[in-house]
């Protein structure tokens, strides 16, 4: 068995060592270095080019190395084998860490104190009861969904929009385009956890993100063309939005001259809510490997349809 590697600008180096210290016995190759594409049974990518995955005549599987596989959706050739998705618990368990931080950086105003500090000025801000402070988490998916379940558990009043409509314990669940305005206008912040799909691309447009409450925050931390960057700065230079933590781009690395960088109410990270760490999600990658090869199906799978 041979398993094609290929992690686009991240680099391969730690998941070589990874997969070999789990599976000593088989051959890695490193694209674009393969000898023999015949013997690829296994495709563990990141953004590699379209096109490249359907010219493996022996393919079993492809295997994402990172959230979500927005990258898949670019390729209109590819093979009819499972799309297993990487899920690692230590990514999604970062991710929420991020999200606990900059609820409370919002919610106990800290945004403020950093300006009150630039002017030396002294004031303390009120804040309302933590049950009072509305938080919205828009897609409910793995991350989403434990995001969502966090700051719950931690006494904010939560609620949540998907496309259909599923069971959920302590959540407000809104679901479907009708129930859509409902949700986002009763909100003090917004945070997006929506995978970039045909149908997501610009989804938190200027009318979807006007209808949240005036000073309300926005929380990015899916993808950035989830969100209309320019509808962003536009309810963000009128006051109708107060704050945006932004850790995802239409454009990465984000460009030196983006408004973004400069703009008082945007605190930026630099795509690293959730980062894949290879010595932790090397085990869902070889997991799947070994029920595909015991004849059990791989999980999760990536829907083709979906995109998700």
């Amino acid at each position: 068995m041979a398993i094609l590697l290929y992690n686009g600008e991240y680099g391969t180096d730690a998941w070589c060592e990874a997969i070999h210290a789990q599976l000593p016995h088989e051959t890695l190759y490193l694209y674009p270095d393969i000898p023999d594409k015949a013997q690829i049974e296994y495709a563990a990518v990141w953004d590699i080019p379209p096109g490249e995955l359907a010219t493996y005549p022996n393919l079993k599987a492809i295997l994402i190395l990172g959230a979500g596989g927005d990258f898949l959706l670019k390729d209109d050739r590819l093979p009819a084998v499972p799309i297993v998705r990487l899920v690692d618990e230590s990514v999604v368990r970062d991710m929420v860490q991020y999200c606990q931080y900059w609820v409370t950086h919002y919610y106990r105003r800290f945004d403020r104190y950093a300006q009150q500090q630039l002017a030396h000025h002294w004031h303390r801000a009120e804040y309302p009861p933590l049950s009072e402070y509305r938080v919205g988490v828009l897609g409910l998916g793995t991350i989403g969904t434990q995001v969502a379940r966090s700051l719950s558990g931690s006494g904010y009043s939560v609620s949540a929009w998907v496309r259909s409509a599923r069971d959920t314990e302590g959540l407000t669940l809104y679901s479907g385009a009708d129930q859509f305005d409902a949700f986002m206008t009763n909100l003090d912040l917004l945070i997006n956890v929506l995978p970039l799909t045909p149908d997501t691309d610009s989804f938190l447009n200027l009318d979807r993100l006007r209808l949240l409450p005036r000073g309300a925050k926005v929380i990015n931390i899916s993808r950035g063309a989830v969100m209309d960057e320019q509808a962003l700065k536009t309810l963000l230079d009128t006051g109708h939005l107060s704050g945006a933590a932004l850790d995802v781009f239409a454009q990465e690395p984000l460009p030196p001259q983006s408004w973004m960088w400069q703009h008082p109410k945007v605190c930026i990270t630099p795509h690293s809510s959730g980062q894949t760490f290879a010595r932790t999600a090397v085990h869902s990658l070889v997991n799947n490997i070994r029920r595909i090869e015991a004849g059990e199906t791989p999980f999760p799978l990536f829907d083709r349809n979906s995109g998700y």
